[in-house]
């Protein structure tokens, strides 16, 4: 049994309103360890200008939980005893109404941890995570929501079992952005333009380029056209930046899906157009497009349909590295979700065997990370005993598995018409004794025996592709001499049931393939251009890191530190 320890620490005092926190822990509770309820009245205010720390013991009000003595940095105190149902109440006053990055200081033994967490009946996110392993080994895991002014009760549900909490962090978003030593926003205060205007005294185009990230039509600072075909917005920097990534973020109280289907032009000060991409999702509040480096002086934004553009805010980071190459600069991103074209259209499986399908705004954690150059995402799956997998599987992983654009469901297609997915990417690492991984592939139909239908394959130093594990046909070598840490490009290309394979490692395929001008990189079968000709359905595109090991191949070098798989990715996308 832990030790109880009554609340000794120095409160924050604010005026404010309530922040309710309800989440929940695996161990049983007895009515012997049950703690009565009490508030400490605790008054917590978020400013506009500055973070909010909330230590988690200096609660208003509770139901069933306990504090004890935390080993997290720091010292002090931390609430556990946490088990479905209980919760925390917290008094809070929000400043201004907008976005804010909610961070939880949180452990737990169970992978089936999950809480939801509100403001009044309005329900913000919820926070999923596999099990940290203990109930004192600490993560900080975080989600970006839209919070409004004034007095609330913001709510946190349990929906699964095992959490301990040390404190809570309340960021305004523009400040975490301000606060990034890496970027700065060339766009601020910089002159804006855009095709018509809803008002001559709302709406206005400058409005994107203020600071403010808030998307509440009501507090004045969301652009607006008129109702047209194609509307635009442009910032115009002043002269030529070496730039990094372009952040977008949308309108949030109502009309979102109109900013959907939109072009991201960067063109230079000789008119030159540098860079162009197109978005086709609806930025859930914000999407970041990286341009990997381009020489520019305006950012265009144009809507493809019929209708009004509205913006938030347009960011546009200047980049340290004029390289434009991932593994070689360094970029401006804090959180995965930074680096994802569309953080709600794919969901995680980590090497615990746990699922987390809402990554907008999560945190980073030990299998899912941005890594030290803020450029890419670290899909890390260390061997472990206990370590869980998904069904019909031997093997951990970290890896991510498409779903449909408004995040909803999983996606499944079939071979028929045009389906593609690119990576740009890098193995970084392989377990000690099966170094075996895959990274990049085609999952099929498995009762028509496709199962992991064209995978990208490393074994030691071989490059290959594997096809259902040999059972449909025998592998093809991409390279025999692979080196750990080498980024490359590869391009899985399904037409009407023939598979194609594209790699580079010279940086040249994404632009090559956009241009129709990459047969140079094509992965051949002796004098056919595809490498398979199979139909099938119930497929899907992941990309990450499977290991293909686990604590039974390991033997001895199980739970050894350095005994992982490991891919970083920085860049990529699906298009179907």
């Amino acid at each position: 049994m832990k030790t109880i320890f009554e609340n000794s620490r120095s409160r924050l005092l604010a005026s404010g309103a309530v922040l309710a926190l309800v989440f929940a822990q695996s161990c049983a509770k007895t009515e012997v360890e049950e703690k009565e309820d009490f508030a400490v009245a605790n008054l917590f205010s978020v400013p506009s200008s500055s973070s909010t720390i909330i230590q988690a013991e200096d609660y208003d009000n509770m139901n069933g939980v306990r504090t004890e003595t935390t080993s997290d940095s720091g010292g002090g105190q931390n609430v556990g005893w946490i088990a479905t149902g209980d919760y925390l109440e917290y008094d809070l006053n929000i400043a201004n109404s907008g976005s804010y990055k909610m961070e939880f200081r949180v452990a737990s033994k169970d992978s089936s941890s999950k809480f939801d967490f509100y403001q009044d009946n309005t329900k913000l996110s919820n926070v999923n995570k596999a099990a940290t392993n203990g109930w004192q080994n600490w993560i900080t895991t975080s989600k970006t929501v839209n919070l409004s002014a004034g007095s609330s009760t913001l709510k946190i549900l349990a929906t699964g079992n095992g959490w301990n909490i040390n404190w809570i962090k309340i960021t305004p978003v523009s400040v975490d952005a301000g606060n990034n030593a890496d970027s700065s926003n060339l766009a601020l205060g910089k002159s804006a333009t855009q095709s018509s205007n809803y008002s001559s005294t709302s709406g206005l185009a400058g409005l994107a380029v203020d600071g403010n990230t808030s998307g509440v039509w009501s507090q004045g600072s969301v652009t607006h056209t008129s109702n047209m075909y194609q509307p635009w917005w442009q910032v115009q920097l002043g002269d030529d930046y070496t730039i990094g990534d372009i952040k977008i973020w949308n309108r949030t109280n109502c009309c979102s899906s109109r900013l959907s289907n939109f072009d991201v032009f960067v063109y230079n000060s000789a008119g030159t157009q540098v860079f162009k991409t197109t978005i086709t999702s609806t930025p859930n509040p914000s999407v970041t497009v990286s341009t990997g480096g381009v020489s520019g002086s305006r950012v265009r934004i144009k809507l493809k349909g019929n209708n009004p553009l509205s913006l938030a805010e347009v960011q546009v980071f200047g980049a340290s590295d004029d390289n434009g190459n991932g593994g070689g600069g360094t970029g401006t991103a804090s959180i995965p979700s930074d680096l994802m074209n569309n953080c709600n259209q794919w969901k995680i499986t980590y090497p615990d065997g746990g699922e987390d399908k809402t990554l907008c705004g999560e945190g980073n954690n030990e299998y899912f990370y941005v890594n030290d150059n803020k450029n890419g995402i670290v899909f890390r799956a260390p061997i472990r005993s206990g370590n869980g997998t998904t069904p019909n599987s031997d093997y951990v992983r970290s890896e991510l598995r498409e779903r449909t654009e408004d995040g909803k469901t999983d996606i499944s297609w079939t071979t028929s018409g045009t389906n593609v997915v690119y990576v740009k990417q890098a193995i970084t690492h392989l377990p000690i004794v099966k170094d075996h991984l895959v990274a990049t592939q085609i999952h099929g139909n498995k009762a028509d025996g496709i199962d992991d239908a064209m995978v990208l394959r490393l074994e030691g130093s071989k490059l290959f592709l594997s096809f259902n594990g040999g059972k449909l046909r025998s592998d093809l070598t991409i390279k025999s001499n692979y080196s750990l840490g080498t980024e490359h490009e590869v391009i899985f290309e399904v037409v009407n049931g023939k598979h194609y394979c594209y790699y580079s490692e010279d940086g040249g395929l994404k632009s090559a393939y956009a241009s129709g001008n990459a047969s140079r990189y094509l992965v051949k079968d002796g004098s056919n251009s595809y490498v398979m000709d199979r139909s099938y359905g119930e497929a899907y595109f992941k990309i990450g890191n499977y290991t293909q090991s686990n604590a039974e191949k390991e033997g001895s070098q199980t739970g050894n530190s350095n005994n992982y798989g490991e891919v970083v990715v920085y860049d990529f996308y699906v298009e179907h």
